[in-house]
């Protein structure tokens, strides 16, 4: 028998075209159905910032279900060092490949 726990979930997003270190405001949504979650995200470099989805928001993503929500939207959006508003595309993403599905370290 394996049992498995959704757990806090820290997601390493990896960002062509801008770069990250030269925005400010920096704003990650995730939308699924009527779910919606936004954060700030760390800035690791240029291309990559991590994104962490608490367990109580974790729990509330369904990796199956009606066809219409199953994928889960990402997007972010920035200002940029111009002082733009600006807004990546909307990325369609099977929940299961966002949820980290395993037991607690220690």
């Amino acid at each position: 028998m394996m049992i498995r726990q959704k757990i806090e979930n820290a997601l390493a997003v990896t960002v062509t075209g801008v770069d990250l270190t030269g925005i400010s405001n920096v704003e990650f949504y995730i939308r699924q159905g009527d779910f919606f979650y936004q954060c700030t995200p760390e800035i690791v470099d240029k291309t990559m910032m991590q994104v962490t989805i608490p367990k109580k928001e974790a729990d509330r993503l369904r990796a199956t279900g009606h066809p219409s929500i199953c994928p889960a939207q990402l997007q972010f959006a920035y200002t940029d060092a111009a002082g733009v508003p600006r807004a990546s595309d909307v990325l369609k993403v099977p929940v299961g490949e966002l949820l980290k599905e395993s037991g607690y370290d220690g």
